[in-house]
C-alpha cells in the first residue's frame, strides 16, 4: 500500500511538472473556458456557478489569504524597487526570464484551481454514486447467496479484477484532476456506473464460505 502511494505521488508530481513545462497559460485559460461551457451545457449555469464559488472559496482560503501565492511570486520575481537596488541588474530578465517564470507560476496555480473545480464537480455526483452503487452491491450479494445455495461457481479472477477496476477508476479520477485538457462532465456519471458494475461483480464472485 505504501509503495503504491509513493508511485502515485511520483506520477502526480511528474504530471504537474510536465504541465508546468509544456503548457502555456493561454492554453490553460482556453481549456478552462472549454470545460466551463461543457459544464454549463450539461449541468446548467447555476451548478457551474456553485462549483466555481466552492473552488474560489477553498483557493482563497488556502493560497490567497495565507499569503502563499503572493510569497511564491515574490520569491521568484523581484519587485521593481528590488530590481532598482540591484546595481547592474536593473533590466535583467524583464523581457524574457521573469515573464516566462510568471507564466509558469500562473500555470501551476491555475492548474491547482482547476483541480479544485474538478474535485467539487466530482463531489457533486456522490448522490448518484450512492444511488447506483448500493443497489448494485445488494444485487451482487443476492447473487452470491444464490451461488451458495446451488453450488454455482464463483470466479476468483472476476472477483480480483473487479476490485482492481474500482481502484483503477478512482485512481484515474484523482489523476484526472490535473489533466491539461478539458474533461467532459459526462465522465463523472460514467465512472459512477463503472464503479457500481464492478462492485456488483466483486460481491457476486466473493468466494463462498462454509
Amino acid at each position: 500500500m505504501t509503495k503504491s502511494l509513493i508511485v502515485t505521488l511520483i506520477l502526480w508530481a511528474a504530471e504537474v511538472f510536465l504541465i508546468a513545462v509544456l503548457v502555456s497559460d493561454q492554453w490553460l485559460t482556453n481549456m478552462q473556458d472549454a470545460e466551463d461551457r461543457m459544464i454549463i451545457e450539461y449541468l446548467g449555469a447555476d451548478n457551474d456557478r456553485r462549483i466555481r464559488d466552492e473552488a474560489n472559496a477553498v483557493f482563497n482560503a488556502m493560497l490567497v489569504e495565507t499569503g502563499i501565492q503572493r510569497n511564491v511570486y515574490h520569491f521568484f520575481i523581484p519587485t521593481v524597487a528590488e530590481r532598482e537596488k540591484s546595481v547592474g541588474f536593473e533590466h535583467f530578465g524583464q523581457t524574457d526570464y521573469f515573464p516566462l517564470v510568471q507564466s509558469k507560476l500562473d500555470v501551476l496555480f491555475g492548474t491547482f484551481y482547476q483541480s479544485l473545480r474538478r474535485f467539487f464537480l466530482l463531489l457533486s455526483w456522490w448522490p448518484f454514486l450512492i444511488a447506483v452503487a448500493i443497489p448494485s452491491a445488494v444485487d451482487g450479494l443476492v447473487q452470491r447467496k444464490i451461488k451458495q445455495s446451488n453450488f454455482d461457481y464463483s470466479s476468483p479472477l472476476a472477483h480480483r479484477y473487479s476490485f482492481y477496476t474500482v481502484i483503477g477508476i478512482i485512481y484515474l479520477l484523482l489523476l484526472g484532476l490535473t489533466f491539461p485538457f478539458p474533461i467532459p462532465p459526462q465522465a463523472m456519471p460514467m465512472a459512477c456506473v463503472g464503479i457500481a458494475f464492478a462492485m456488483n461483480v466483486y460481491f457476486a464472485h466473493t468466494q463462498k464460505r462454509v
